[in-house]
């Protein structure tokens, strides 16, 4: 059997704090750029809607980073 230890949790931590950012930066890119360049009809719930998904990404990601390094 597999000793599950602390290194393992801090990795599975760090990869998914990583992904969150990942995520934060794809809203980001195709939410709220194309709603700049206008290519929707409702610009500003849609752009609102982009920027607080990303912060609430980008919060997730570096708290999880955060944990892994205590």
């Amino acid at each position: 059997m597999r000793n599950f230890g602390k290194s393992e949790t801090i990795s599975t931590k760090e990869k998914l704090g990583d992904f969150f950012i990942d995520i934060a930066k794809l809203v980001f890119a195709g939410v709220v750029l194309s709603t700049l360049l206008d290519l929707t009809e409702d610009k500003i719930l849609i752009l609102i809607l982009g920027i607080i998904s990303t912060v609430i990404m980008l919060i997730m990601g570096f708290e999880l980073y955060k944990r892994t390094r205590r």
